[in-house]
């Protein structure tokens, strides 16, 4: 049975309960007295803290701008502030920070951190599960991720390994939940194999976070959809990612995107000529953004993963791998469209991209543009290409 919907957070109750437009009036009245930049969850090892304070920090003075209210670099912890965090957060951390709703900040607080990982999107095959799982809600998506299944156990996962390799014959992949960016996975065709990789990973991390069994896919993009809700402003985007394969450790690597981003009205992406793929990723996406809302989230930054790609036996697959409840790797893009929907309110659709570079001692062609990041190891440039 499909779990029933309810309001998108506070701001959502707030127009359910007393009309349309209150919750925007109401909070024009919570003015915020500056936009601060907050880096905890962040490694401390360089250059890496360096690539967010760069981007994470550009990105904010950009959404300061859009709100018209002074930047700050750190958080002051008042609860007038508009905080901009690097990773999602729990609701508890949320109301330490003084965030009630979507217009206190920017990106993603949940009930419980599971709620952002890969563990909840598919059917579990364990007994024991953790609190945050919820069978209602992975059988609500099952028609909108890729097939897979959940396992909570070393045990659970081998016990199944027949069930699994006849549902996905030939190669398998393996990933822990809570990684990003092609990190945590693993292929492996035989149960000697699994064996292997599981003897790399804890078994109270296994119990903790899950691990997700899914068919490894070949000739594969990624298109993501996502809500970015910015003040009383709503803005929906789709990016077409590109990426690459690592050559430290050949997973798939992030490249950059080239993203269109709509003002309120998400069907205004619908009218956008996509290819089948887009299109597909952009209902699929949508559809997700509903159940999701099921898990009761804070989110005024999310966005979902679509993976589109064909199995050893030449089976095409489509459907959501991944949920990003932070700010992400296409917010540089985003950012600069939405201050040029600031400029001109009769824009329609803007198309942008972002760009990454590894090798900033090459310069290229695409790197024209609004430079996020700008260090020896790595160069991000986004910039906007067109206004519809």
């Amino acid at each position: 049975m499909v779990p029933p919907l309810v309001p998108e957070g506070p701001c959502k109750i707030l127009d359910f309960l007393f009309g349309q437009g209150f919750a925007r009036a109401f909070l024009i009245l919570m003015k915020k007295e500056a936009v601060c930049l907050n880096l905890d969850g962040v490694t401390n090892v360089l250059p890496y803290r360096d690539y967010y304070k760069g981007r994470n920090g550009l990105v904010a003075r950009h959404l300061a701008e859009y709100l018209g209210l002074p930047y700050r670099d750190k958080s002051g912890g008042g609860e007038n502030e508009y905080i901009v965090p690097p990773v999602p957060i729990s609701k508890s951390t949320a109301k330490k920070l003084g965030i009630k709703t979507e217009a206190d900040f920017y990106g993603g607080a949940v009930e419980h951190m599971g709620h952002v990982t890969k563990a909840i999107l598919h059917p579990s095959v364990s007994a024991i599960k953790p609190s945050y799982y919820s069978d209602a809600f992975a059988k609500s998506v099952e028609s909108l991720v890729l097939p897979g299944a959940t396992v909570f156990s070393k045990q659970d996962l081998l016990d199944n390994y027949r069930s699994f390799a006849n549902q996905f014959p030939g190669v398998m992949r393996l990933k822990l939940t809570n990684k990003s960016d092609g990190h945590g996975q693993y292929r492996f065709s035989s149960k000697e194999e699994l064996v292997a990789i599981l003897e790399k990973i804890s078994d109270e991390e296994i119990v903790r976070d899950g691990l997700v069994v899914e068919p490894d896919l070949v000739y594969k993009s990624t298109v993501s959809f996502g809500r970015v809700i910015v003040g009383t402003d709503v803005f929906y985007f789709l990016a077409k990612q590109k990426n690459d394969f690592a050559p430290e450790d050949s997973r798939d690597r992030y490249l950059g995107a080239d993203v269109l981003v709509v003002r309120d009205d998400v069907t205004k992406l619908y009218e956008v000529r996509l290819n089948i793929a887009e299109q597909k990723s952009l209902e699929i996406g949508d559809e997700f953004l509903e159940r999701y809302a099921y898990l009761n989230p804070i989110c005024s930054r999310i966005s979902f993963d679509c993976l589109t790609g064909y199995d050893s036996l030449d089976r095409k697959y489509r459907g959501i791998t991944d949920i990003t409840a932070r700010l992400g790797g296409t917010c540089p893009a985003v950012s600069l469209a939405i201050l040029e929907f600031k400029r001109n309110r009769k824009l329609s659709i803007i198309q942008a991209e972002v760009n990454l570079n590894y090798d900033p001692s090459v310069r290229k062609d695409f790197e024209k543009g609004v430079a996020f990041i700008d260090l020896p190891s790595l160069r991000l440039t986004a910039r906007i290409n067109s206004l519809l």
